[in-house]
């Protein structure tokens, strides 16, 4: 979708009551001018998360996340920013406008349009077509009811190679979006349906909508067994989950996710009562997809065969989502008996021992640290190989922290020291932007809740923040934004521009900096500032005298504060 005006953002803020929204998912209660409650989005027994009504942010001083409405929708419920937007204009009655593409914005949701209408036809066709009586035998015998078949609308494609066709129509267009949204192929003989004689799974996004489908043969001969949509605008194999729209609210609940291999193991686990399981479509569970699960889980279970081939394919899984892996992100492998899958060992063993068997499953840390041994040998020659390997998987880990703790464990399982991910660690450390100290947060707290504070700034604030990139960029705009008067709801507006930084919702929403408070960590940044130029102006009688003058003002104006406030 195009971007969206930031006067139609601005607008959906002001109508959306915070308090109101995420009440309906934590239960707050009044504390002062703000609103508390136990936070949806780490474990904890004291409640850290406060909600502003007047400015419309939240913040945990427990995990850290903030921000807006916007944000609580996007954090909440997996959603990418638009999504969330529209989400929320929903909600609020309000029309999202399409002004910048909006011939591509036409286009797509007419392939939602189609989607959603072949995933009714084949479903109308899988209860009652006589063609899909077979279908609907091996539905049964897989333990398949009919309102199972409903609430997942599974459907039946017929043989005939033309049904789409035949179905929505032969014109230019028609054919053109069938092709698009790949219900059509295009083949040497001319154009002819992706999916035939197969039981249909239709697959969703986050928010519903029906993007694609997975197929399944119905005949031994028939290959492959599954077949997916291919990549098309709305159907995105590597972001996309079978049974996450379905399962989302369970496994936000439950802070877990299953992840499964096949649609049959997600759909025969949630009538077994486990409304936790996803599977990827038809491809390796992918980082993208972990990044979504984590955005509304903290912990991922890999649900994997335990013979060889199963611990290999939790290898690959392992060197593929380590870079994602953080300490507050936790990933575990439960192994099935081999030859078994979800479906299957429920149906032998029953739903308790599956879930048993999530319980115990192997923590990232072990599996890793046991892999290293499958995959490098024992023996002298063996740990050398274990600790270049570790060395090299260590390396491609983004958390320092997390990194630092798999180092150190890892040093005293192998017996060697790990060269490579120490000088990592350190370089991460270097590169990391600089903390706050107490006067540079109470100030940016102070201006961020009082905007018109910048009007006052003594001269020196212009270099404020000069060796700290990021904040410096936030500030610099802070100051354009107060001095253009945008002071109505400037820590949202900040927001939206520097997503990454959510201690803006903190600074805004906190305890009210008073003008005493603000005025003293404004001179303790200004003398920084100018102790910093002294330094550099050794050379410069005339400069360094100045400078020196202007520290002494600095000085008495904070004796006089500090006495004013000894006779209050």
């Amino acid at each position: 979708m195009g971007r969206f005006p930031d006067s139609f953002l601005d607008e959906l803020l002001a109508r959306t009551d915070i308090v109101e929204l995420i009440g309906r998912h934590v239960q707050l209660r009044r504390s002062g001018k703000n609103w508390v409650g136990l936070c949806p989005f780490h474990r904890e027994k004291t409640p850290s998360f406060t909600v502003s009504q007047d400015k419309g942010l939240f913040y945990c001083f427990g995990c850290g996340k903030g921000g807006n409405a916007i944000t609580f929708v996007m954090e909440y419920e997996g959603l990418a920013f638009p999504e969330a937007v529209e989400r929320l204009a929903a909600l609020a009655g309000i029309p999202v406008p399409r002004r910048e593409r909006a011939s591509e914005d036409r286009d797509y949701d007419a392939g939602l349009n189609l989607l959603r209408a072949a995933a009714e036809r084949m479903h109308e066709w899988l209860l009652r077509s006589p063609q899909a009586k077979h279908a609907r035998a091996y539905a049964k015998g897989r333990g398949l009811r009919e309102d199972t078949l409903a609430r997942w609308r599974l459907g039946y494609a017929p043989r005939d190679a033309a049904w789409p066709l035949a179905s929505f129509g032969r014109d230019a267009k028609t054919v053109r979006l069938l092709t698009r949204t790949g219900l059509l192929r295009e083949g040497a003989q001319g154009a002819f349906a992706m999916f035939r004689d197969r039981l249909v799974f239709p697959i969703r996004d986050r928010q519903g909508r029906i993007v694609g489908f997975g197929g399944r043969a119905l005949a031994d001969a028939q290959q492959p067994k599954y077949l997916n949509t291919p990549e098309t605008p709305w159907f995105h194999k590597r972001r996309l989950l079978f049974g996450l729209y379905e399962h989302r609210e369970g496994i936000r609940q439950a802070k877990r996710a299953l992840v499964v291999e096949g649609y049959m193991d997600v759909i025969a686990l949630h009538e077994a009562g486990v409304a936790l399981a996803v599977a990827p479509l038809g491809t390796a569970f992918s980082r993208e997809q972990a990044e979504v699960l984590w955005r509304t889980a903290p912990e991922i279970v890999l649900c994997m065969d335990g013979d060889a081939a199963g611990k290999r394919a939790a290898w690959r899984a392992l060197e593929e989502l380590l870079p994602a892996l953080t300490a507050e992100r936790s990933l575990r492998f439960a192994f099935l008996p081999e030859g078994e899958d979800p479906d299957s060992f429920v149906r032998r063993e029953g739903v308790d021992a599956f879930l048993r068997l999530v319980e115990e499953a192997e923590e990232a840390f072990a599996f890793w640290l046991e892999g290293l041994r499958r995959v490098a040998g024992s023996g002298v020659d063996g740990r050398a190989r274990q600790a270049k390997l570790a060395d090299r998987m260590l390396s491609s880990m983004r958390d320092p922290y997390l990194r630092e703790a798999w180092r150190q464990e890892a040093e005293h399982a192998i017996g060697l020291r790990l060269y490579e991910a120490r000088a990592v660690e350190t370089a991460s450390a270097d590169a990391e932007p600089a903390s706050l100290g107490p006067a540079e947060e109470q100030f940016l707290a102070g201006l961020l809740q009082k905007p018109m504070r910048a009007q006052a700034l003594p001269p020196e604030a212009r270099d404020f923040f000069l060796d700290k990139p990021a904040v410096r960029a936030l500030y610099t705009r802070l100051l354009a934004l107060a001095h253009e008067g945008e002071e109505a709801r400037l820590a949202e507006r900040l927001l939206r521009e520097f997503p990454q930084e959510t201690r803006i919702a903190a600074w805004a929403s906190g305890m009210e900096v008073d003008e005493e408070a603000f005025g003293e960590a404004t001179r303790a940044l200004a003398r920084g500032v100018l102790l910093h130029r002294l330094r550099k102006a050794s050379g410069n009688l005339m400069e360094t005298l100045a400078l020196r003058r202007r520290l002494e003002e600095l000085s008495r104006a904070n004796d006089l504060h500090h006495n004013k406030g000894e006779r209050g």
